[in-house]
């Protein structure tokens, strides 16, 4: 215990002399070859010398892998193929209830008509859609129905710009709520399931897609991004790896909070536990953790801890809690109340911040070099 006070202070000490981080999006960046090769040898390279071959999560990704191509003026792997047909929500929550009927072909969207059910259509037809945006620290869902007709693809994209995300539907309470948010509109509008047979290389789960319309239904098994930012599916083809260097470390063995400080700082590829610094800090957690490499299962500690005798959260990087926060339950853990260490732990989906025992045998984030 004396050992981690040490390390609390010193955390203090480095908060006193530097102020607290502004850092935006810092544990993923993007890298691209040197040369055109075939899908599996870009694969090879990408797993040698970084992490994977990239997965693309929205527009913006799709938007710097497509600058980092501009001088190549070529095309670049990444890390999609075509595999098992899937069901998947466009924010990245597991499909936990389904109500749709109907199979529309290879590449489906998901609308809800008047009476709550589903139907499978095609993604290219356009319709009005539902968004959502969370309800600021609440667990609770504020649902908008937009009045303009888009495929499922530009209402994808609208509702992340303008909202959230495309609403997804976790169990039949929600449903009914969507169901009575669509204003007296008896018409069908897209929610946010996509159903297609995209499986991205490191395991990764995004819905996010920018197919060329003639490419959207191929069955050929691997893709590339275009000069002109669009995909395209050929097995036949050379092109550029488009990688990606995570500096998130998932151990799923269990430690305690000091074991787990021990482990990060001994590891010859990471500096220490994890500091969440940012929505963008959180938003690369939650796609890493969701991975189907991982398999999580329960929380897993990070760099977080209160200090007992003063009663403030702190990262063990010296950066103070707030002004952003992900606390469960949307406040933080009360001093008398508090076990004194950090760790995030899903809950309907999302990936929040609670306190644990320091005693506690978790799993552990560490941040990478």
């Amino acid at each position: 215990m004396q050992r981690i006070a040490l390390v609390f202070l010193s955390a203090l000490l480095i908060f006193w002399a530097f102020p607290p981080s502004t850092a935006a999006s810092r544990l993923r960046q993007f890298y691209i070859g040197s040369g055109r090769m075939i899908r599996t040898t870009a694969e090879e390279e990408c797993r040698r010398n970084y992490t994977d071959l990239v997965t693309v999560y929205d527009h913006q990704d799709n938007k710097e892998l497509t600058k980092l191509l501009s001088a190549t003026r070529s095309s670049g792997w990444i890390g999609a193929s075509i595999g098992k047909k899937s069901k998947k929500w466009s924010n990245g929550d597991d499909v936990t209830f389904d109500n749709l009927t109907g199979n529309c072909g290879k590449t489906c969207c998901a609308t809800m008509k008047a009476d709550g059910a589903w139907e499978s259509l095609q993604c290219n037809q356009t319709k009005h859609f539902m968004c959502y945006e969370k309800d600021g620290g609440q667990e609770s869902y504020n649902y908008s129905l937009i009045h303009e007709e888009k495929t499922w693809f530009e209402a994808q994209l609208y509702c992340r710009e303008n909202h959230t995300d495309l609403v997804s539907i976790r169990n039949d309470e929600e449903n009914n709520e969507v169901k009575k948010k669509r204003e007296q509109h008896n018409n069908p509008f897209w929610i946010g399931l996509l159903v297609d047979r995209v499986e991205w290389a490191d395991g990764g789960q995004s819905a996010y897609r920018n197919w060329k319309t003639q490419h959207l239904d191929s069955l050929d098994p691997e893709a590339y991004i275009g000069n002109d930012g669009e995909w395209q599916k050929q097995s036949d083809h050379e092109a550029h790896p488009l990688c990606y260097e995570s500096f998130i470390h998932v151990s799923t063995d269990e430690k305690t909070w000091e074991e787990a400080l021990d482990y990060c700082k001994s590891n010859k590829n990471t500096t220490g536990l994890l500091t969440i610094q940012s929505q963008s800090d959180q938003t690369e957690i939650d796609r890493e953790l969701k991975k189907t490499v991982h398999n999580i299962s329960g929380p897993m500690w990070v760099g977080l801890r209160q200090s007992r005798l003063f009663g403030f959260w702190i990262w063990i990087n010296g950066v103070t809690v707030g002004p952003w926060t992900n606390w469960k339950g949307g406040s933080q853990p009360e001093h008398l109340l508090s076990h004194h260490c950090g760790a995030i732990e899903e809950e309907n989906g999302q990936y929040k911040w609670t306190d644990k025992d320091c005693r506690s045998k978790l799993g552990v984030l560490c941040e990478g070099k």
